[in-house]
């Protein structure tokens, strides 16, 4: 894929979900990624189709779905901003896990692999610091709960 080729949030979504179901099932199916995403079975093969072209998914037409190599380096990098995102936003943040994911899978897609590493060093800072009790927890959990 071309540097100059941005992937929407859809296809991204679509690698992300591929790269899930690889893991759990060894092999994506177009209805298993259809139940996954909650979308309907046509939306996959068309999306399948755009990725094919941009060689990150091998596909044909009623066979099993894999990543390429470059698409499984973009859909790992997808995966590790939504779980940075995630859990600052959870142990951070103090957001509850249902909020926390959403919240994730909607910021994933809008910044750099940089920003994830800052909010990544950011977090660990922070955890840090309250493990020294050089920051206090509940204190933090005041401050950061107070609208």
């Amino acid at each position: 894929m071309k540097k100059t080729d941005k992937l929407t949030t859809s296809l991204e979504d679509y690698l992300e979900a591929i790269l899930y179901l690889e893991e759990k099932n060894r092999v994506a199916r177009v209805k298993d990624i259809a139940e996954y995403l909650s979308v309907q079975m046509p939306s996959v093969t068309g999306a399948l189709k755009t990725l094919k072209s941009k060689e990150l998914v091998e596909y044909e037409r009623n066979s099993f779905i894999n990543l390429t190599k470059e698409g499984m380096t973009i859909a790992r990098s997808i995966r590790k901003k939504h779980d940075i995102l995630h859990g600052f936003l959870k142990e951070i943040l103090l957001l509850p896990e249902d909020i926390a994911d959403d919240e994730a899978c909607k910021i994933e897609h809008a910044i750099d692999q940089s920003t994830a590493l800052r909010i990544f060093n950011l977090t660990n800072f922070i955890q840090s610091m309250i493990k020294k009790n050089q920051i206090d927890a509940l204190e933090w959990q005041k401050v950061i709960s107070e609208l």
